[in-house]
C-alpha cells in the first residue's frame, strides 16, 4: 500500500473529528439522524457562502 500523502491524512483525520462530534451531539441532545444531517448541511452552505465571499471579485 501506498504511502497517503498529507492532504489525504488531514481529510481522513477531520472526517473522524467531524464524525465523533455528530455522534456526540446525538449523544448529548438525542438529536436524529435527520436533524444531523440538515445542520451538516447548513454549515456547509454557511462555509461555501464565506469562501465565494472571499474568492469573489464583485462579480455575480
Amino acid at each position: 500500500m501506498a504511502n497517503p500523502d498529507q492532504k489525504t491524512i488531514l481529510i481522513d483525520n477531520a472526517f473522524e473529528e467531524i464524525k465523533n462530534i455528530c455522534i456526540n451531539l446525538q449523544n448529548d441532545t438525542n438529536a436524529s439522524n435527520l436533524e444531523v444531517k440538515i445542520l451538516l448541511k447548513l454549515v456547509l452552505n454557511e462555509w461555501e457562502e464565506k469562501e465565494k465571499q472571499k474568492t469573489s471579485f464583485g462579480f455575480r
